[in-house]
């Protein structure tokens, strides 16, 4: 019998295992397609943007306009991945101009396609006459470039308020003696060249006015260099200045990795942030909670790989999970009341979120499949990563209001 036990737990772990390879697997397949269009994108832009040059700039040549475009896009994207190399915060200001100009050069490039889209969609619909007109190219040029300063003037200004959302949750069946637990969930954070202490200060600010009784971070707290902070000793004051009852728990994004992984853990610890490893703790005899390691984390991440299972006999208490990545939703199922995930950004920039709404089941609010499953909060993150931009979307702090089984007797 015992044979027979093991065998079936080994093939549910197979089963996992190989599961978790068909995502990677289709991950992999994904960016390669996403990546031959966004060479496409790139090389259009360049064709539209050439032409719309050529009216003010007669005789301006092809080629050279070509290299020249082609030389801004990757200087901006090579300066934004040397940005990732740890060690290199003495270009914290360079960097912070590459990571708006790389913002400003995504809505270039949307834009300029859109527009290409549109006159296409015009002519053949027989609305404007071909060839286009010169008055027609030279106001979608203008229109267009206007909008993309626009677009990033309003994300950069609009990035740097913090929001409120709001959620009411049941744990458990409605029974006679239920009170309210005032949960506040942060994720993706980013502290790095572009979050630093004014935008930590609001975020504390913003929590403590809440008064929570509990505070949950749900990973990428760094951007994955912790060595470009300025002063991390102000900033894990700021942390320490976060006030709740039963105090603030984390677990770990992909960001949160690196070769800085083990300073990450000690400016945490330093600040006072307990992170869940792939463990379980139960507060105040109220509820379970458990932090996931990150499922792909980006470099070293410890030397100790994600469990597959992690989940306590909970007993009547009702369990929550913290995992950074909404992309594991389906490694839970009736023993988990609540998962609170980042992660998405929800896009952070439009019209990217319309592509993390398509990938993900859920890439922002709350969610539930199914009266069994588990409910679901993914929030869009209280910072930014690469440009310092909100558009559509906003930086959040999520607060949560648990409806929990006020439980008399001592539970262990």
């Amino acid at each position: 019998m015992k044979g027979i036990c093991r065998t079936v737990i080994n093939a549910v772990h197979q089963s996992k295992c190989d599961n978790m390879e068909v995502r990677d697997t289709m991950r992999i397949a994904a960016m390669v397609f996403m990546l031959i269009i966004l060479v496409g994108l790139f090389i259009n832009a360049e064709r539209q943007i050439y032409k719309w040059l050529a009216m003010i700039f007669q005789g301006l040549n092809r080629p050279v306009s070509g290299m020249v475009f082609g030389l801004l896009v990757l200087t901006i994207l090579a300066v934004f991945v040397v940005s990732r190399i740890p060690g290199m915060g003495a270009y914290g200001t360079l960097f912070l101009i590459d990571h708006y100009a790389l913002g400003f050069l995504a809505y270039v490039v949307i834009i300029t396609n859109a527009v290409s889209l549109l006159l296409f969609a015009l002519r053949l619909t027989h609305l404007i006459q071909f060839p286009v007109s010169r008055s027609v190219r030279l106001v979608s040029a203008a229109l267009s470039m206007l909008l993309a300063v626009g677009l990033t003037v309003f994300g950069a200004v609009h990035a740097a308020n913090i929001q409120i959302r709001r959620y009411h949750v049941r744990l458990g069946q409605e029974q006679a003696g239920m009170e309210t637990i005032r949960l506040v969930l942060l994720s993706d954070i980013h502290l790095g060249y572009v979050i630093e202490e004014k935008h930590l200060a609001k975020i504390v600010s913003a929590v403590n006015a809440l008064k929570p009784d509990i505070i949950c971070i749900a990973g990428d707290i760094f951007d994955g260099d912790i060595t470009s902070l300025a002063n991390p000793g102000k900033l894990m004051g700021l942390f320490g200045k976060m006030e709740s009852e039963y105090g603030v728990y984390a677990c770990l994004g992909n960001h949160d990795a690196g070769d800085g992984y083990q300073q990450m853990l000690d400016f945490l610890d330093g600040a006072g942030v307990r992170v869940l490893m792939d463990e379980a703790v139960v507060i105040d005899r109220r509820f379970v909670l458990a932090g996931r390691r990150d499922s792909s984390p980006i470099g070293a991440h410890g030397d100790t790989r994600r469990k597959l299972e992690v989940l306590p006999d909970a007993g009547p208490l009702p369990v929550i999970v913290l995992d950074h990545q909404p992309g594991n939703l389906d490694e839970y199922g009736s023993e988990t009341d609540l998962i609170l995930c980042g992660h998405t950004h929800q896009g952070q920039m439009f019209p990217f979120n319309l592509i993390t709404n398509a990938v993900f089941d859920v890439d922002y609010g709350y969610y539930r499949a199914n009266a069994t499953a588990p409910q679901v909060i993914v929030t869009s993150g209280a910072g930014t990563w690469g440009p310092p931009l909100r558009v559509a979307t906003d930086n959040e702090i999520a607060e949560i209001d648990l409806l929990v089984p006020h439980l008399e007797s001592e539970q262990e």
